[in-house]
């Protein structure tokens, strides 16, 4: 397996809404799954302008974004900040998401990816900010890169009749 990290690339919106199809799909085996989704698949011309708005977020500077990708299986992960609201008093924080498919996880390839991420971060933003699932093991990632816990919002996720508790992390940039 050999894995290189990268910028987003326009050709890289079919593999990213592949990966967001498969945890859809996932979520039927681990309802668990700290993912938050939508509830159903997206149409072919949902995908097509989520990636568009996604890349022009990138493109115009209110966000970044490194892939994962296996020479093989091509994108795998991706780890991406938005930032907050642009050109209000809250722009100079972004919010952090990162997804990586099953089949990679556990390898170091969220470690990569966050690294590479919040480098591309400092000097864009103060503030990085995340909503994690209380039982999600990746929690201690976050803290290994300094993200602090500031509170619970036990009512963030509501899937298949349950509730699941988020905590709510930041990391100071600057």
């Amino acid at each position: 397996m050999t894995i290189i990290y990268r910028d987003v690339l326009p050709e890289d919106g079919r593999d990213l809404s592949a990966n967001f199809s498969s945890f859809i799909d996932e979520l039927e085996e681990n309802p668990n799954l700290g993912f938050v989704l939508r509830k159903e698949k997206p149409t072919k011309s949902e995908e097509l302008r989520w990636f568009t708005n996604y890349y022009e977020t990138i493109e115009s500077g209110n966000g970044v974004a490194t892939v994962a990708v296996d020479d093989m299986a091509g994108v795998v992960g991706v780890c991406d900040v938005e930032r907050r609201s642009p050109g209000s008093y809250v722009s100079h924080r972004g919010e952090l998401g990162i997804a990586i498919r099953k089949e990679f996880r556990s390898k170091g390839i969220g470690i990569e990816l966050l690294r590479s991420t919040l480098e591309k971060c400092r000097g864009r933003f103060d503030v990085i900010e995340l909503r994690v699932f209380s039982i999600n093991p990746a929690r201690k990632l976050y803290e290994c890169f300094g993200f602090q816990s500031y509170g619970h919002d036990s009512y963030g996720v509501y899937r298949n009749g349950k509730y699941f508790e988020e905590e709510l992390m930041y990391l100071k940039l600057t």
